[in-house]
C-alpha cells in the first residue's frame, strides 16, 4: 500500500514539473524535444511499478515463502505433539489416581475378612474420550497374604504366574474376585487376580 501511495505521488509531482517546464520553456523547437523527453520520463515513472516486479528475485522469493510454509508447519507438528504429551501425562496421572482409590475402598476390609492385601493394582484401557476412560479392558489385580506384606523380601520382587485367569481360579481366588466386583462395580470377567505367595519376585 506504501509502494501505491509513493508511486501515484511521483506521478502527480511529475506532471506538476512538467506543466511548470511547458510554461516556462518558450515556444520553440526545443520545447517540442523536451515535450518528447518529459514524455518519455512519464511513461518510466509509469511503468516503475512493472521494473521493480521485473527486479524481484523469484528464487529468493520462493525460497523464502518455502522456508515459511515449513516453519508454519514444524511448529504446527511441535504443537501436535506437545497436546499429545500432555494427554498422555493426562492419562497416566488418572490412571494412578484411580488405582489408588481403588485400593483405599477395600483396603480394610480386605484385611480383616482375607488377611490379605493389595500390592499393586494395574487399568488396563481400551478407549479414551477427552482423556477419560471410555472402556476399560480389563484390571490386574496383584495380592498378597498379609503377613507377606510385612516382610520385605515378597514386597521388592513379585513373580506373577501368567496361567492364573479369573474363570478357574479356587475358590479362594472367586471368592476375592467376587468381593472385589461388588466393591469397585466392575464386571468380574475383566478382573485379573494374581495371587503372590511369600518369597516370589517381581520381574
Amino acid at each position: 500500500m506504501t509502494f501505491l501511495t509513493d508511486w501515484l505521488a511521483n506521478i502527480i509531482a511529475f506532471l506538476l514539473l512538467a506543466a511548470v517546464m511547458d510554461l516556462l520553456l518558450p515556444s520553440t523547437r526545443f520545447q517540442q524535444y523536451a515535450k518528447v523527453v518529459i514524455g518519455l520520463l512519464l511513461l518510466f515513472v509509469m511503468l516503475q511499478p512493472l521494473w521493480k516486479i521485473l527486479s524481484v528475485d523469484i528464487e529468493e522469493e520462493l525460497s523464502g515463502w518455502t522456508a515459511s510454509q515449513m516453519d508454519a508447519q514444524q511448529a504446527e507438528t511441535a504443537a501436535v505433539n506437545k497436546k499429545s504429551n500432555l494427554e498422555t501425562s493426562k492419562e497416566l496421572f488418572i490412571l494412578k489416581n484411580s488405582e489408588q482409590q481403588l485400593q483405599a475402598l477395600v483396603e480394610s476390609e480386605l484385611k480383616q475378612t482375607f488377611q490379605k492385601q493389595i500390592l499393586e493394582i494395574n487399568i488396563q484401557v481400551s478407549k479414551w474420550e477427552n482423556s477419560l476412560p471410555e472402556n476399560i479392558e480389563h484390571v490386574d489385580v496383584y495380592i498378597v497374604p498379609l503377613a507377606a506384606e510385612q516382610t520385605d523380601s515378597s514386597v521388592k520382587d513379585i513373580h506373577i504366574d501368567s496361567s492364573i485367569q479369573t474363570e478357574n481360579k479356587g475358590k479362594a481366588e472367586g471368592e476375592l474376585a467376587s468381593f472385589l466386583s461388588k466393591k469397585w462395580n466392575i464386571p468380574e470377567e475383566q478382573l485379573n487376580i494374581h495371587m503372590v505367595e511369600e518369597g516370589d519376585s517381581l520381574e
